[in-house]
């Protein structure tokens, strides 16, 4: 019986050594990252820009106001206004964007979505962890960016066994790099 006893607590004490990554892991190490915001720059004084702008919903809706014609005197003024209904979608711009007529907007979030694969490396002390995520709260100023709303999108963590844990390593060495 003492056997059994001591095989057993030697067993818990080896399985809660293991340092090895497991999904949930990198999953919840994964999910502090996220949701990550997407945002665009607006160039507000631009007649490229106002003119893309026509070709979206965005006025008649109700997001913008797009001002078709400047005499040389308003050269250099904003040709697209945002109004009330656009503020949940304007983002803090800084002041040296605001002075060349920049505006930042939202375009969607990024939220993780699950673990689709993991390889462990050098003795399972790094590992590469794929995952994707999903978009979420779009907002109507996509059509003015290159942003391709997928339903999912394929990304890759990189980890690194530490004394005090797992870390996603944010450059990734050469060790990465798969046999």
């Amino acid at each position: 019986m003492r056997i059994l006893f001591m095989s057993l607590v030697l067993a818990c004490l080896m399985a809660c050594g293991t340092k090895k990554l497991t999904r949930e892991q990198a999953a919840e190490l994964i999910k502090k990252a996220y949701p990550n915001t997407v945002d665009w720059n607006i160039y507000t004084a631009d007649p490229q820009e106002a003119a893309k702008a026509l070709d979206t919903k965005l006025e008649a809706e109700g997001y913008i106001t797009i001002q078709r014609k400047q005499s040389l005197a308003e050269i250099g003024n904003p040709f697209i206004f945002f109004t009330e209904k656009s503020k949940p979608f304007l983002l803090p711009t800084p002041e040296k964007d605001k002075e060349l007529k920049i505006q930042k907007v939202k375009l969607a979030e990024q939220h993780f979505n699950r673990v689709t694969g993991m390889q462990l490396l050098k003795n399972d002390k790094k590992a590469i962890v794929e995952y994707t995520v999903v978009y979420k709260n779009v907002s109507p100023f996509v059509p003015l960016s290159t942003l391709e709303i997928e339903p999912e999108l394929k990304r890759k963590a990189y980890f690194a066994l530490y004394d005090d844990g797992w870390r996603i390593v944010d450059k990734p060495d050469m060790d990465f790099l798969v046999e």
